[in-house]
């Protein structure tokens, strides 16, 4: 799944799926995931065996907490940037004139998230915002640069970006 959308920008090596939370004290939601170090944190109840053979859904899921591999491995401070929680809307607007850079670092993983879902299972009810299910050239657009260079730091989130 990674391959599909990150090629080579995303060294799956390192990664590591846990069936537990990340906080102490069972501080993290039963119903979130948590990706701060590069490592992915489920709730055990919400971790799968193998993701490529989950639901549309949970692929979403998944995807969208890939995105935060991502942006650590490149060099964002995901872990510094998710406690700092202000402007951090999971929503994005997409407009032709806009790039992956231009979204905060919650709204890259949803929009990610929905594009990997409709280009690649054709499933439009896993997406998140589904009124860009008829949007697949708008989104081809706004990922033009990225889909060409996924391992270019340009396509990290700006820290006062907004979705």
């Amino acid at each position: 799944m990674a391959r599909v959308v990150f090629g080579a920008a995303l060294d799956p090596e390192p990664v590591r799926i846990h069936a537990r939370g990340f906080f102490p004290f069972g501080l993290q939601h039963r119903h979130t995931a948590v990706t701060p170090n590069g490592q992915i944190y489920f709730p055990a109840a919400h971790a799968r065996p193998d993701f490529a053979q989950a639901s549309p859904t949970d692929q979403h899921w998944f995807m969208h907490e890939l995105v935060h591999v991502w942006q650590y491995q490149l060099g964002y401070p995901v872990m510094l940037r998710g406690a700092v929680r202000l402007f951090l809307g999971y929503r994005y607007v997409l407009a032709p004139q806009r790039r992956l850079g231009d979204y905060n670092m919650e709204a890259q993983g949803d929009l990610l998230a929905d594009y990997f879902v409709l280009r690649h299972l054709g499933a439009p009810q896993a997406m998140r915002q589904r009124e860009y299910a008829d949007a697949l050239p708008l989104f081809d657009t706004v990922l033009q640069d990225f889909l060409a260079d996924p391992a270019a730091r340009i396509h990290l989130p700006a820290w006062r970006s907004r979705g």
